[in-house]
C-alpha cells in the first residue's frame, strides 16, 4: 500500500518498524494524514492511547511513528496538524518518565526499567533528528504551529545539551 502523494510518505524502513512493532500503526498514521477532520481526529486519539498512554513515552512504537508525525505536522493537508505537534511536545515532556522512575527505583527493582529507558533513548533520538523538519515549520503559515515548533526546537536542543 503506497503513502504516495498522501502528505506522509512512509519509507520501506520505517513500513518494516512499524509492521514489527505494532501492525495498526500505519493504518492510524494514514489516516492523521486525512484532510477528513472526524477521521483525522480519530485516529489521532488512537495513536495517543497507543503511544502516549497515561503521558508517558512506554514503548518502540513511539520512537518509529514520531518521524512520520512530524512530517505530518509538517505538511499542509492533514485536519490535525496543530493537535499532531502537540502529542510531538507531549512526547517529548513525558520522554524522560521512566528514566525518573529508574532513578528513584530500589535497587531489586532498577532493571525493570531497562528496555523502557531504551525506547526513551530512542525517543530521544528521533527528537534530536527532527529539528530540521522544526526549523522549517518554523516559517509555518499558520502561527500556532509555527510557535509550537519554534519551542519544541529549543526544548529539543536544551535537552541534547543536558
Amino acid at each position: 500500500m503506497s503513502d504516495a502523494g498522501m502528505g506522509c510518505e512512509i519509507t520501506p524502513e520505517e513500513m518494516v518498524l512499524l509492521n514489527a512493532t505494532d501492525s495498526e500503526l500505519h493504518g492510524l498514521l494514514r489516516r492523521v494524514c486525512s484532510s477528513d477532520f472526524d477521521s483525522a481526529t480519530d485516529a489521532l486519539f488512537h495513536l495517543k492511547v497507543k503511544m502516549c498512554p497515561q503521558g508517558v513515552a512506554v514503548g518502540r512504537s513511539t520512537s518509529v511513528a514520531l518521524p512520520i508525525l512530524i512530517r505530518i505536522s509538517a505538511h499542509g493537508k492533514s485536519a490535525v496538524r496543530r493537535e499532531v505537534i502537540q502529542l510531538v511536545a507531549r512526547i517529548l515532556r513525558a520522554s524522560h518518565a521512566w528514566r525518573n522512575s529508574a532513578q528513584n527505583a530500589r535497587p531489586e527493582y532498577a532493571g525493570n526499567y531497562d528496555e523502557k529507558i531504551q525506547w526513551e533513548i530512542a525517543v530521544d533520538r528521533a527528537l534530536s533528528n527532527s529539528i530540521p523538519i522544526l526549523s522549517r515549520l518554523e516559517g509555518d503559515p499558520d502561527g500556532a504551529i509555527a510557535a509550537a515548533a519554534r519551542d519544541l526546537a529549543k526544548r529539543i536542543s536544551s535537552n541534547a545539551a543536558k
